[in-house]
């Protein structure tokens, strides 16, 4: 079947390559079209159709890679009679080990030197060439060449950050001097330099100049997205107000009591905030009867959906609402589909778990609740039938009503525990939802801390210096020491708080 299909392509070929282009395989010849779709199924599925034809013709059953050894890219395909390029570049080509020996060969044969450059009568006559036409040794000694040369890696280096960005409203371009010139959605025409504006991007923040001045450490473009997204919902807003608890807050609903501090993760590290800084923030808004919410920089960026979704929670505008009698209760035993939606509902992401209870709507999973044996890393001794209660989630932009009540129920029914605690975060926690369920408050603990890598916070844990040590750092120095000395920072955050269900205290 196979020798008869090569056959007939390369017979019914042609000038035209039309045994190369699927409609005309599909109206003519079917059942060839369906023998090259199963030979490529595997690893050629995602190639374009001709180039499936050439591996079926030819047999070959691989990607065709750039013969240079030191490369793993992928070569270009030509066509139906030349088939793919040997390499992938011309820096693969210049900089192969086989290449360079023909050419060094051919060289030595013709100039008697390593490369024609290294032979003094070429050198000579290159040097003539160059002064007669450009003034010097050089082309580089026409200024003409040197600004031409430049201006043509500027436009392509802009061109190249401009693609990227399609979906940006820009007016024009200013290649001489890297400046963009763009029009923001509210209405302002302003200018940013390349570099200035390839960074924004980055790390998601605004790009208008107006909106989000250079330079403006005060409100930075993310605190201002952050605020445009809350007065959608909200338009009774205090901005930087120092009146409500004696410290400024950054945004403050005040018929809510609600106020929201945006933490940058580098100028809230250690360098620039005290190890109780966000604590005593959170104690003094606590005090006040103001509940603070502190957004981290990095979790704006990364995980914005979430917060979006507890915000909207905060205030009352969660879109989608639903009773949980209408829902069934079922025991997760699928760790990808909990890994899923813990990474997609819960700021904290992923933990393992040994009960695992959701809350199902017409075969939709909409809300988690999960639990464990008591963490050593806690500094806890784990004993019989004592669990932690890690996880709770609703689907994002859903409030399932009564949700964490019927799960928690249901596990001190199925599981009799005798015992079990949960840590309440209170960057976003006042703790209300464990004294609904009955768990009674042990303590606030210590500020927890973190590094700052790349933007963003590491667990601690990560950074042990058992681990360092492992990594050849200097077993004679403290932890803080070692990272200090990388630059590596600490940001701390405003603690927990500890509760407990006790079963012969109910």
């Amino acid at each position: 079947m196979y020798m008869n299909c090569v056959e007939t392509i390369l017979k019914e070929n042609g000038p035209s390559g039309r045994m190369y282009v699927e409609k005309y395989l599909l109206k003519n010849y079917p059942d060839i079209h369906s023998e090259i779709i199963k030979y490529c199924d595997e690893k050629l599925n995602d190639i374009p159709f001709k180039e499936k034809v050439y591996h079926y013709v030819h047999n070959i059953k691989e990607k065709i890679l750039c013969k240079n050894s030191n490369c793993i890219k992928e070569t270009r395909y030509h066509n139906s009679t030349l088939g793919y390029y040997d390499y992938c570049s011309i820096q693969c080509i210049s900089s192969d080990s086989k290449i360079k020996e023909i050419k060094e060969k051919k060289s030595y044969e013709k100039y008697g030197t390593k490369a024609p450059g290294m032979n003094l009568d070429i050198k000579e006559k290159m040097i003539k060439t160059n002064q007669k036409r450009y003034g010097g040794n050089s082309p580089k000694c026409d200024q003409k060449i040197i600004d031409k040369s430049l201006k043509s890696f500027r436009k392509t280096k802009i061109n190249k950050n401009l693609e990227r960005y399609k979906d940006i409203n820009i007016l024009d371009v200013d290649y001489d001097n890297h400046i963009f010139k763009f029009h923001c959605d509210k209405g302002h025409d302003f200018d940013i330099d390349m570099y200035s504006f390839r960074n924004r991007k980055k790390i998601n923040t605004e790009i208008c100049t107006i909106c989000n001045p250079i330079n403006s450490f005060s409100n930075s473009g993310q605190e201002l997205q952050l605020r445009e997204f809350i007065e959608k919902y909200n338009n009774k807003i205090l901005y930087n107000d120092r009146n409500i608890i004696g410290k400024e807050l950054d945004i403050f609903l005040p018929d809510l009591k609600l106020a929201f501090e945006f933490n940058g993760v580098y100028w809230h590290n250690e360098l620039y905030k005290g190890n109780n800084y966000h604590f005593n923030k959170t104690e003094l808004c606590e005090k006040n009867n103001v509940k603070l919410i502190h957004v981290y920089q990095d979790d704006w960026m990364y995980k914005q959906d979430i917060i979006k979704s507890r915000i909207l929670n905060l205030l009352g505008k969660t879109p989608n609402r639903i009773y949980a009698r209408k829902c069934e209760i079922r025991e997760i035993t699928d760790n990808k589909s909990l890994r899923n939606f813990l990474e997609k509902n819960h700021i904290q992401g992923f933990i393992g778990s040994q009960v695992r209870l959701g809350l199902f709507y017409n075969d939709e999973l909409l809300s988690l609740m999960t639990f464990g044996k008591q963490r050593k890393s806690m500094g806890i001794r784990s004993r019989d039938n004592t669990y932690e209660m890690l996880r709770f989630c609703n689907k994002l932009n859903t409030s399932v009503i009564g949700g964490a009540s019927k799960l928690f129920k249901y596990f001190i029914q199925k599981y009799d525990p005798i015992e079990i605690i949960s840590y309440a975060d209170r960057s976003w926690s006042n703790g209300d939802l464990y004294k609904q369920l009955g768990f009674t408050l042990v303590h606030k603990t210590k500020p927890n801390y973190y590094y700052v890598v790349d933007g963003i916070r590491k667990y601690r844990f990560l950074f042990r210096k058992d681990v360092l040590i492992k990594q050849g750092f200097d077993p004679n120095k403290t932890e803080r020491e070692i990272m200090l000395e990388r630059k590596i920072y600490r940001i701390y955050d405003s603690g927990s708080l500890k509760f407990i269900y006790n079963k012969n205290e109910k």
